[in-house]
């Protein structure tokens, strides 16, 4: 958000030209790290400035960057959410920025109607004025595998009816997606027009009391587009109007800091060329919702929405169930994914007797159990790995891991406990992976460093790019598609050993071409998993992969200034761009870091 520019220039110009105007005496709801305030301050007509935000550390950030810049006398700042300020003082010009990707989320309903009826005098103004909604119909693979089921191969192997597997989650009113990231791998695409939806002026306290009491809803009707075409949800986004001359979209294509609101299907509904979509759209008490008649109303069992993930996942359920395709006669067997399928097939066609799996989806189980003929006493439920290794002495035929999370970081618990639960295992007995390889490259990716640092001139002149550094991010998880350019091979990074000790590999790249020390951002990583010696390893690095992708993200200090001054000729001379970089990988039990071992932009390391 601090890095959105287009925002932060729409608010700064609103705010100049609200002051100029004469609405000199100004509140800022929800400060965060005082940066709107700070525009009001820098305007020379302002006569009275007071901020409040409900958070105790950005309270404490706004009120360093007030004192770093010698403010701190000309603003109050409170500790306080805005409906519980006693400050017996009105306000000509109320700012905020409190909306979620649906705009409504974080309360900007209820904020503005208490404003208006106890901060704002009667003719005061409020940035933003006015929202509005539009939606729209869209199709998506990578949106529907972490909500139903589509893995067919999976559904057929244990009989399951369509559309029975729904994700907890979504139940939710809605997610925040990027959309734009979504459509760069070619997997969004919009089936329906967009139609505007919803208007709420922040400036008509009328208006925001309907819409909050849920007495306004927008009525929609939506075209489809073509035929052939599968409707798997919505998606909202708003425009904001902040002014007579300034506003702000959330429009896929404006690439703007804020994310889309979506609302998925509980089922992929075939649609035709110019099907009519009814749909209403409200915001009762500051939900945002999307209503139709369009949801499956068949019985459904409700999953973990990375279970799902990890079931649509087809490369690794072939490839997993591959693996144990050669195995039979088992005695018992511990199948710790996130869903033991493996095992379960293992118990339907006769080749093991008992299973042990944790019992983060019971109800699953159950149901599979059951429609496959599988007596549930073949299966012991366990609540966590560590209470496998109190059970009384199994010996164990196989054991199968889930050594990646659906985040992209080891599974540290499955590796801690790794050494102890071999003692279980026959001599003879199988541990599937095998093995697990660390692969990376490095990159350049400007979307990357503004969602981990502060990389913004404006608010490194304000000071706060130096209040916010504790918060940097050091390891980027479950990156999904975004935009990077490739700045070196990628190669494999160590072999990621199961056990509890300390390892140190050290690898060099060479980039594709030299380049600028402060353009490499980022060491792009992913794994390579072999099941077993007879089957090609598998990587994460795939579109439909339940393991995301992650990023160890380079700091500015890893490379000293690309310049240097000789002091005793005063010549100062540039680093050379960078063709080769040493990268060092650290792995003790189930944690790695890997980094950057040049210390400079000089090429010594």
């Amino acid at each position: 958000m601090l890095n959105d520019v287009v925002r932060n220039a729409a608010f700064r110009a609103a705010i100049e030209n609200q002051i100029a105007a004469g609405y000199d005496e100004v509140l800022d709801i929800g400060t965060g790290t005082g940066l709107l305030s700070m525009y009001a301050l820098h305007c020379a007509g302002i006569k009275k400035a007071a901020a409040c935000d409900g958070s105790e550390i950005m309270v404490q950030i706004a009120r360093d960057v007030f004192g770093a810049n010698g403010l701190s006398d000309r603003i109050c700042l409170f500790q306080s959410f805005s409906q519980d300020l006693k400050i017996g003082e009105r306000f000509s010009l109320i700012v905020t920025e409190t909306l979620d990707s649906g705009a409504f989320g974080e309360g900007i309903l209820e904020t503005l109607i208490h404003a208006k009826k106890h901060l704002l005098l009667p003719k005061g103004k409020i940035i933003p004025s006015m929202v509005t909604l539009h939606i729209s119909g869209y199709q998506s693979r990578a949106l529907t595998a972490s909500n139903i089921l589509i893995n067919e191969e999976f559904s057929e192997e244990f009989s399951l009816p369509s559309n029975c597997l729904l994700s907890k989650e979504g139940t939710k009113c809605y997610d925040a997606e990027d959309i734009s990231r979504i459509q760069a791998n070619d997997d969004f695409e919009f089936v329906t027009d967009t139609v505007s939806a919803v208007v709420v002026d922040f400036n008509d306290l009328d208006c925001l009391v309907r819409f909050n009491n849920g007495l306004e809803v927008g009525e929609v009707v939506l075209t489809c587009r073509n035929n052939g075409s599968l409707l798997d949800g919505f998606v909202v986004w708003f425009d904001l109007q902040l002014d007579d001359q300034n506003s702000i979209s959330t429009d896929p294509k404006t690439n703007t800091c804020w994310n889309q609101a979506i609302f998925r299907l509980n089922q992929r509904l075939p649609v035709a060329k110019d099907q009519k979509l009814k749909l209403t759209i409200s915001c009762k008490d500051g939900a945002l919702a999307v209503a139709h008649n369009l949801n499956s109303i068949d019985n459904q069992i409700s999953v973990d929405e990375h279970v799902i993930e990890f079931l649509n996942d087809n490369e690794y359920y072939t490839s997993l169930t591959q693996s144990v395709k050669g195995l039979s006669d088992m005695e018992k067997i511990l199948d710790l994914s996130l869903f033991p399928y493996a095992g379960l097939k293992l118990l339907k066609e006769g080749k093991a007797r008992k299973l042990l799996c944790l019992d983060q989806s019971e109800d699953l189980v159950e149901f599979i159990a059951n429609q496959n003929d599988i007596p549930m006493g073949s299966i012991i439920l366990v609540n966590s790995v560590q209470e496998i290794l109190v059970l009384n002495d199994y010996t164990l035929d196989l054991i199968i891991l889930q050594p990646v999370d659906v985040f992209g970081q080891i599974n540290s618990e499955h590796f801690c406990l790794y050494q102890s639960l071999l003692p279980k295992l026959k001599p003879i007995g199988t541990v599937i992976p095998l093995t697990l390889e660390l692969h990376g490259c490095l990159i350049e990716s400007d979307w990357i460093v503004k969602c981990c640092r502060v990389d913004n001139q404006e608010l490194e002149e304000f000071q706060i790019n130096k209040y916010l550094a504790s918060l940097e991010t050091e390891n980027h998880l479950d990156l999904g598609p975004f935009t990077f350019r490739q700045l070196s091979e990628s190669i494999k990074l160590a072999e990621v050993q199961f056990d509890g000790k300390l390892h140190e590999h050290e690898v060099e790249l060479s980039l594709y071409e030299p380049t600028e020390a402060t353009r490499v951002h980022a060491i792009l990583y992913y794994y390579y998993l072999g099941f077993t010696t007879d089957l090609p390893k598998l990587s994460t690095n795939r579109s439909h992969s339940f393991a995301k992708r992650s990023a160890f993200i380079i700091s500015k200090c890893t490379f000293q200034a690309a310049k240097k001054v000789d002091a005793n000729s005063d010549q100062t001379s540039f680093a050379p761009p960078l063709a080769r970089l040493c990268l060092t990988t650290l792995q003790n039990h189930g944690v790695i870091r890997c980094d950057v071992a040049t210390t400079d932009a000089w090429g010594k390391a």
